[in-house]
């Protein structure tokens, strides 16, 4: 009985159950968030002052300074704009079909899950069937032939599990229809298409989520970095970027030949002041503290020293496994950047900005939440037993309303352990073997 449990055990996670693991939980996803629309009531929060600011736009107003919804001004940029007129169209006309938008953003999050989950199961399978490992590659239909890479290999299925779980990313998708859904939507989009060395089409996508709302930039840092090392010269890193640069000059066209400052100022407004009633971070700081400037200013400097750290670290293993910093295709025309190294700067990227953000908003958790997982299953050095712990306390932060001196303090302590598990993890392999 025992031997058949462990067949069955190291069968299934064998590759050609990866399919069917991962369609059960986009099922159970669709389950569980149209249980939630038909059981959880709606929380208005944004909603209405998005179409207000729909609204603004659509009667003819190109001015960001006079677009405006009932919780203040147009700080969006204008991708943004057209998609919320899109969807609001199709809820009513004018919006007025809350329902019917919740069920638009129901399948928002079930596309975001899928992609989020086959970009999980790549790097998965690349990290325990040899692809990074020096191990054996497996073919698809073999099952793991020992019982450590089948234990790997359901640790990565608990992960992916972990990624189906988060009460407050149900709530943000299909309970509050905030932005930053779709926005998170895209940039995975994108970083699926960088993982599989797609740059161009992903710069396309990535700068239509940065339209959508800026806090994509925070792993600008990384992708600068990608490109650099991906691009044979820097002709091809040019391109990428100006690809990047011509998807918000088109989109904010209409703005930008009428009211350039305006439409810079609001939809890219670095310096807002957000209020210390709604910070998740930072609740344990005197408010005075909170919306101070040297706060401001010793929190950018963390953000730059840190992300200045990491890319020492990088350059040192980039150099130690390949001989060179970037245009890594110099080596070898074939030389391409491996899916789990691409994935792993991204993420490091956004997390060292949150780790220092300003503040965090309860939807900011969309930012980084499917993020997290993966980086500590990728990190090196955080056992098992801690990264349950560490998930479960980010949870927790992100779910106590209003947060508390002690929520906040919980949440800052796992970004700064985490932030230390990565700096001590070693860093995936760079470029693909030949």
């Amino acid at each position: 009985m025992k031997k058949t449990i462990c067949n069955a055990y190291k069968s299934l996670s064998g590759q050609k159950w990866d399919a069917p693991f991962i369609l059960s939980l986009l099922v159970f996803e669709t389950v569980l968030s149209l249980a939630i629309i038909r059981f959880v009531p709606y929380t208005e929060i944004d909603w209405v002052a998005y179409n207000e600011e729909v609204d603004g736009y659509t009667s003819g107003e190109r001015d960001y300074m006079k677009i405006r919804g009932q919780t203040g001004p147009l700080v969006y940029p204008a991708g943004f704009l057209y998609l919320y007129s899109v969807l609001q169209y199709l809820t009513g006309g004018d919006g007025s079909d809350v329902r019917k938008g919740q069920y638009l953003f129901a399948i928002l999050y079930v596309v975001n899950s899928a992609i989020v989950l086959v970009l999980y199961t790549m790097i998965a399978r690349r990290l325990n069937d040899g692809d990074d490992s020096g191990r054996k590659k497996k073919t698809d239909d073999e099952p793991a032939n020992d019982m450590s890479m089948a234990h790997s290999i359901w640790s990565w299925r608990v992960c992916m599990v972990i990624c189906c779980l988060s009460k407050r990313i149900h709530s943000i998708f299909v309970l509050r229809l905030f932005n930053d859904a779709p926005t998170m939507l895209l940039f995975y989009l994108s970083a699926y298409l960088f993982a599989k060395s797609r740059w161009r089409i992903g710069c396309f996508v990535f700068s239509l989520a940065v339209s959508v709302k800026m806090n994509v930039l925070l792993y600008a840092p990384g992708l600068l970095l990608l490109l650099l090392q991906s691009s044979p010269s820097l002709v091809e890193t040019i391109v990428c970027l100006s690809i990047c640069a011509g998807v918000q000059l088109i989109l904010g066209a209409p703005f930008l030949l009428t009211y350039p400052v305006s439409y810079l100022r609001k939809a890219f407004e670095f310096d807002r002041v957000f209020f210390y009633e709604w910070t998740v971070n930072w609740k344990f700081l005197p408010e005075d503290v909170f919306v101070s400037r040297p706060l401001s200013t010793v929190l950018l400097i963390c953000h730059i020293g840190f992300l200045l750290l990491f890319l020492r670290k990088w350059i040192t293993s980039v150099r130690a496994q390949t001989g060179r910093i970037i245009f890594l295709p110099q080596i070898s025309p074939s030389s391409k950047l491996t899916p789990e190294y691409v994935t792993y700067t991204l993420f490091i990227s956004n997390f060292i900005g949150i780790a220092f953000a300003r503040t965090l908003h309860y939807q900011f958790y969309s930012w980084y939440f499917h993020t997290v997982p993966i980086l500590l299953w990728m990190s090196t050095s955080v056992p098992f037993s801690l990264r349950i712990v560490l998930l479960v306390g980010i949870e927790y932060a992100f779910n106590v309303f209003p947060a508390t001196s002690l929520s906040s303090a919980v949440l800052q302590c796992c970004h700064l352990l985490i932030l230390g598990f990565l700096f001590m993890s070693k860093i995936p392999r760079v470029v693909e073997k030949n």
